[in-house]
């Protein structure tokens, strides 16, 4: 496998196509920087986007690898194979197998622990006080938890989004089941403005992550933009619950790191 071959090859395949540089990217989920390093020979496509890159140019990954096409067959009942390709989709299925026995292994110790700790927290509570009391405000949080672990270590796919979802279905529940536990009503009275802003919160983060990951300063600047406006939230909210008065000195310096990062993403952006 030789950058020098490879290069000028997927450069060739991709003009033939009439694909830019950024319509591959798309394709495979990258930079066009990273096509552009894999054309000029300065590095070489990761393993896992081997498979579909020789997909998108219209090859087999032995081809790719090679860096030019393959001879034609001798005879038609001997047809091309393409080992290469066969052997990294095997690689690629094994791994994906491994990663799913994995998270299986993952979710059933994670549930089994949860279950333990419970159980532990039923007999001390009752021992020491003769009922259910404490235990139920740790198993109740016990029970979110296990909410929002459940699809990170089962899904498939959108594992993520799919825990968020549970995080925001079960927050204003969880709040106001434990302000009936602890008999203080103030605990849903200030989570019911502030849990929704903060979940809120991490779904702008994951949304960011999702489209400016490739550019890391931007995406830095935005999650610091939100942050600063949580904060900001956080403080009115309080101050108007509470009666008191909050300092912004913290919203204020996230605003300005959020300046920082996005004029170093500027100036980096305008040299490259």
């Amino acid at each position: 496998m030789e950058n020098g071959k490879i290069g000028p090859f997927i450069r060739q395949l991709r003009k033939e196509r009439h694909m830019t540089q950024k319509e591959l990217a798309s394709r495979l989920n990258v930079t066009d920087k990273a096509v552009s390093k894999w054309e000029l020979g300065t590095s070489l496509p990761d393993v896992a986007l081997l498979l579909p890159l020789a997909e998108a140019l219209g090859v087999s990954v032995t081809e790719l690898l090679g860096g030019a096409p393959e001879t034609p067959p001798q005879t038609p009942e001997a047809p091309a194979r393409d080992t290469a390709g066969d052997i990294l989709s095997y690689t690629q299925k094994t791994a994906s197998q491994r990663r799913e026995r994995l998270r299986l292994w993952l979710f059933a110790g994670a549930s089994g622990t949860f279950l333990l700790s419970a159980a532990v927290c039923w007999v001390c509570d009752t021992a020491l006080n003769g009922a259910l009391s404490w235990s139920l405000i740790v198993d109740l949080s016990l029970l979110l938890a296990w909410l929002v672990l459940l699809p990170l270590l089962t899904a498939r796919r959108h594992a993520l989004p799919l825990a968020l979802g549970a995080l925001s279905a079960a927050i204003l529940p969880y709040l106001n089941l434990l302000g009936r536990l602890l008999r203080d009503p103030r605990v849903f009275r200030f989570g019911l403005p502030i849990a929704p802003a903060a979940v809120l919160y991490l779904w702008g983060v994951w949304a960011v992550w999702r489209r400016l990951r490739c550019r890391r300063l931007s995406a830095a600047g935005t999650v610091l933009l939100l942050t600063a406006a949580l904060s900001l939230f956080v403080n009115v909210v309080t101050d108007a619950l509470t009666g008191g008065r909050a300092l912004y000195g913290d919203s204020l310096f996230t605003l300005v790191l959020a300046a920082v990062c996005f004029l170093a993403d500027y100036v980096l952006r305008r040299r490259s």
